[in-house]
C-alpha cells in the first residue's frame, strides 16, 4: 500500500475524515508534522495537524496557504460539525492544492496523531495478492499458505481475530482457542509466567517454542506499527513439525499483516464509538432508539433503565501517585461486569462518572424495578474493590420501552446526587429517587432557590462569612451550622463538633455577635440555614 492520502485515511478512518482534496486521494503523503506556531512552514508531502486551530479562523485559511506553498499533502483540522467545510477554508484549499481533513468528534489529537503516524509506518508494507484491505479471514489463509502451518491473528488480549481453515491433524489448544475465540486461560497464565509474552512483545522477529509435555509447538510473531503492538500471529503445525523456514516467513507475514491490523481496529473503533455516541444522544434526549438498538441490538419496544455511577466525594484513598479513575474507565469496568452477569447494557462515560443503559428488562416493573436494585447493589462493592475508590450508584425508573431512556437516566442521575451530596452519615452505596425522596426533593429547592439567595453583603451569613475568612474564625460558621442542624440543642451540637460545652457556647456567642442574628427568630434561622446549606452544596459540587 503506498503512502498516499487514500491509504493513510483508509488505514484511520476512526479517527479522521477527508472534507475537501482538490488534487484527488493519490497524492503521496511523506509524513506527519504538528504545527507549530512559533516556527510555521512545513516539509513538501506532510499531513499538517493543526492542533488547537479553529477550521473556520482567518488564521486557519492563512495556514492552508502556506501549505500550498510549501506543497504539504494536507491540513488536519478539529471537527467543524455537520456539515460540509465552510466556503472560504474550500476556496483556500482549491487554490493552494492542499487537501483538508478533519478529526472525528469522539478523538482526541493525541488519538489522531497516534494513529496517523501508526499509519505511514505500515502503509508501505507488502500486500498479500487478492486480499482486501482488513479482511482478516482471507488474510489468515493467506498467510497460512505462507508460513507453512495453521495460523491465528490475535489481539493484543489474546482474543482471536482470525484463524485458517485448516484445521485437520491440529492439537486441542488450536481447537479450543478458535471454539472460545481467544486462548484458553490455562496457557495464557503459563506464557505470562514462562516470561513468553513479554518477550514476545519485545522481539522484533519470530518465537519458535517446540513442544514441551502438554505444550504443543508454536511459532509467533508480534506485528507492529512502528513502536506499537497491534496483535500477533500464531502458526501451529498440521500433521508434521513446523518447517525451518517458519521463522522468516513469520517476519514478512507480519510486515504483510500490519496494515491489515491497523485497519481492522480503526474499523471497529469506529464501531465502537458509533455506539457511544448514539447512547450518549440517546440518554441526553436528543437521539434515536432505532438507531441504537441496530447498532446494539437491545430491543427497542421493551422496558429499560439507567444506572448512574461516580466515585463517592472524599479523598482518595489509595497510595500517593495512583493513576486517577477516570469515567471511561469506571465505563468499561461497569459494562465488563453487567456482561458477566449476562445483562445487555451499553456503558459511556458521563460528567466524570458513568451510565449504563440496560434494555430487555422484565415487563412488570416491579420484578424489573428489584433486578436492578439486586444489579446495583452487587455493583457498588465489586466495582469499589476493583477501582480502589467507593463508588455510588443511582437507579434510574423502569421506563416502557428505550425512547424513554433519557427520562430514566435523568431519575438515575437525581438519585446519584442525593447520594454524593446528601447529609446522611451512611449512604447506601446504591438507591433510587423513591429510596431517596427528602434528599432529591431539598435539592431540588436549593436549586430553585440558589439564583435568588445569594447571601445580600447585609445579611447575618454573609457577615459572619467575611469574617470566618480571618485566620482562627472559620469555626465560627461551623458553630452556627450545628447548632441550627441540631435544633438548637447546644449540647448535642458541641459533641458532634467533638469541642467541651463552653467552648461551644463561648463559640456561639462570638458568632451571635459577629453577624447579628437573632436566633430566637424562626425566619432568621431558616434563611441562615438555607445560606449554609447553599454554601456546602456549592463546596460539594466542586470536590
Amino acid at each position: 500500500m503506498e503512502r498516499t492520502l487514500r491509504g493513510t485515511v483508509a488505514l484511520a478512518e476512526a479517527v479522521v475524515e477527508v472534507g475537501h482534496a482538490p488534487l484527488g486521494l493519490d497524492v503521496p503523503v511523506a509524513g506527519l508534522e504538528v504545527f507549530d506556531r512559533a516556527e510555521p512552514g512545513a516539509d513538501p508531502g506532510t499531513l499538517l495537524v493543526a492542533v488547537g486551530l479553529d477550521p473556520r479562523s482567518e488564521r486557519a485559511l492563512t495556514l492552508v496557504r502556506a501549505a500550498g506553498r510549501d506543497r504539504a499533502a494536507g491540513v488536519v483540522f478539529r471537527e467543524e460539525g455537520a456539515g460540509p467545510p465552510n466556503d472560504a477554508l474550500r476556496t483556500a484549499a482549491d487554490e493552494a492544492g492542499t487537501a483538508l481533513l478533519f478529526r472525528r468528534t469522539w478523538a482526541d489529537w493525541a488519538q489522531l496523531i497516534g494513529t496517523l503516524r501508526a499509519g505511514l509506518a505500515v502503509a508501505e508494507e507488502a500486500e498479500v495478492a487478492n486480499v482486501p484491505l482488513g479482511d482478516l479471514d482471507a488474510l489468515a489463509e493467506a498467510l497460512a499458505a505462507l508460513v507453512g502451518g495453521a495460523v491465528t491473528i490475535e489481539s493484543p488480549d489474546s482474543r482471536v481475530l482470525a484463524y485458517s481453515s485448516n484445521n485437520r491433524d491440529v492439537d486441542d489448544i488450536r481447537r479450543s482457542t478458535i471454539l472460545a475465540r481467544r486462548v484458553p486461560a490455562e496457557r495464557r497464565a503459563a506464557m505470562r509466567e514462562d516470561g513468553f509474552y513479554a518477550l514476545l512483545r519485545r522481539t522484533p522477529g519470530a518465537l519458535h517454542r517446540r513442544a514441551d509435555g502438554t505444550a504443543p509447538e508454536r511459532a509467533a510473531v508480534a506485528v507492529r506499527a512502528g513502536e506499537e503492538v497491534l496483535g500477533s500471529l500464531w502458526v501451529a503445525p498440521t500433521g508434521c513439525p513446523l518447517p525451518p523456514t517458519v521463522a522468516e516467513a513469520l517476519r514478512a507475514a507480519a510486515r504483510i499483516a500490519a496494515p491489515h491490523l491497523l485497519h481492522d481496529r480503526a474499523r471497529r473503533t469506529g464501531q465502537r464509538e458509533l455506539v457511544l455516541e448514539a447512547a450518549r444522544a440517546l440518554l441526553a434526549g436528543r437521539g434515536s432508539a432505532d438507531v441504537l438498538a441496530a447498532r446494539t441490538g437491545l430491543p427497542p419496544a421493551e422496558p429499560c433503565a439507567v444506572l448512574a455511577l461516580a466515585l463517592a466525594p472524599g479523598p482518595d484513598p489509595r497510595p500517593s501517585g495512583a493513576a486517577p479513575v477516570s469515567g471511561g474507565r469506571l465505563a468499561r469496568s461497569a459494562h465488563a461486569a453487567c456482561a458477566r452477569r449476562g445483562h445487555a447494557t451499553v456503558a459511556v462515560a458521563a460528567d466524570g462518572g458513568a451510565r449504563v443503559l440496560l434494555g430487555g428488562l422484565e415487563h412488570d416493573p416491579r420484578q424489573a424495578a428489584a433486578r436492578l436494585s439486586r444489579l446495583a447493589g452487587a455493583l457498588a462493592p465489586e466495582l469499589s474493590a476493583e477501582l480502589g475508590r467507593p463508588v455510588r450508584i443511582g437507579i434510574g425508573e423502569v421506563r416502557a420501552a428505550l425512547d424513554r431512556a433519557a427520562d430514566s437516566s435523568r431519575t438515575a442521575e437525581q438519585a446519584l446526587r442525593a447520594l454524593r451530596l446528601g447529609r446522611s452519615p451512611n449512604p447506601p452505596p446504591a438507591a433510587g429517587i423513591g429510596e431517596l425522596a427528602d434528599t432529591v426533593a431539598l435539592l431540588t429547592a436549593l436549586d430553585a432557590l440558589r439564583a435568588h439567595l445569594a447571601p445580600a453583603p447585609e445579611s447575618s451569613v454573609a457577615r459572619l462569612v467575611a469574617h470566618a475568612a480571618k485566620p482562627g474564625e472559620e469555626v465560627l460558621l461551623d458553630t452556627l451550622r450545628a447548632y441550627l442542624e441540631h435544633a438548637g440543642d447546644s449540647a448535642r451540637a458541641a459533641a458532634a463538633l467533638g469541642v467541651p460545652a463552653s467552648t461551644f457556647r463561648y463559640r456561639k456567642q462570638k458568632a451571635e455577635k459577629v453577624c447579628g442574628i437573632d436566633l430566637d427568630d424562626p425566619d432568621a434561622r431558616l434563611l441562615a440555614q438555607l445560606h449554609l446549606r447553599l454554601l456546602a452544596l456549592d463546596a460539594a459540587e466542586r470536590d
